[in-house]
């Protein structure tokens, strides 16, 4: 009961991995240096952005409300400097390090409130599961 309200209460969620949905990560050589030198705010600045799908996770979490989670695989201390990436988006998110899709897909398991996770491909969709949700990074998606 919330408010007088005799309702279900519960909080509509969605989940993003980083790499492939929201940006491409660079594989020039001075991005490749950086990221040997652990200069993670330099890495993450040379990402290219997929501007439609930035659009859709800012509209869905600040216009319509809807917890979001962002995971990536890159590495550790690339969570800060993502979440500033995010941040200077205009969009602040909880930004989530997991060494690969399956450890992603095990930790999912546990958390029912999350009702889609947009991956970059079918292979990533197949071990989260049927709550994913392959994204094309020409097109924005509709919640």
């Amino acid at each position: 009961m919330q408010g007088n309200d005799i309702a279900e209460y519960s909080v509509r969620g969605q989940g993003v991995i980083f790499e492939g949905v929201l940006a491409t990560l660079p594989d020039s050589l001075i991005a490749k240096f950086y990221k040997q030198r652990n200069q993670w705010e330099r890495y993450i600045q040379a990402v290219t952005p997929h501007e439609l799908s930035l659009k859709a996770m800012i509209d869905s979490s600040v216009r319509l409300g809807i917890a979001t989670d962002v995971y990536t695989f890159v590495d550790p201390r690339a969570v800060n400097p993502i979440e500033q990436w995010l941040s200077r988006k205009g969009i602040s998110v909880a930004v989530f390090y997991y060494m690969n899709v399956e450890e992603l897909a095990y930790d999912l398991k546990f958390q029912r409130s999350l009702k889609t996770i947009y991956v970059e491909n079918q292979e990533q969709a197949s071990i989260i599961g049927l709550r994913s949700h392959v994204v094309d990074k020409q097109k924005a998606w509709i919640v």
